[in-house]
């Protein structure tokens, strides 16, 4: 299988919805106490405050697996940073199961870290789920270390 990696505009991200959606499902259906919170997740709703980060202060990475022909091609993957200041975010990234362990997040997370350092970020930081032990090891082994716990208390 090739995969190859480009960069997308903001215009164009709808084309990672399906793999957002895939993603939005795990979480509610492993959230042992937020599931339902993944629930009311909408695409479009999650994408728009982007739109108030300049073209200089984001980048979209997409993993497409290439078939046979150049034409069959699709999205395995994805991840979104920002830029506000001289910190870095990384918003989301996600790796179509089937498609993981043939290290397509590690190549899209050198390629975020790499252009949040030559656009001087001092910090990078991104928010994981806790029960998302795998991701959280993931990150971990990229440099990143736990700093603070969000508590929720859902009120019935």
């Amino acid at each position: 299988m090739k995969v190859t990696y480009r960069d997308i505009s903001l215009k164009e991200v709808a084309i990672i919805k399906e793999v957002w959606e895939k993603n939005r499902l795990f979480h509610e259906a492993t959230s042992q106490f937020f599931g339902h919170l993944y629930h009311s997740l909408i695409f479009e709703e999650r994408m728009a405050p982007f739109e108030a980060f300049g073209e200089d202060q984001m980048k979209i990475t997409i993993a497409e697996a290439v078939g046979e022909e150049e034409s069959q091609q699709q999205v395995i993957g994805y991840c979104l940073s920002t830029i506000d200041g001289h910190e870095g975010q990384m918003q989301t990234l996600h790796v179509l199961e089937e498609f993981r362990g043939k290290e397509i997040g590690k190549e899209l997370m050198q390629r975020h870290l790499e252009w949040l350092k030559d656009h001087k970020c001092e910090a990078v930081s991104l928010v994981v789920s806790q029960e998302n032990e795998k991701a959280i090891r993931f990150y971990e082994n990229h440099g990143f270390q736990k700093n603070t716990i969000e508590m929720r208390l859902i009120q019935s």
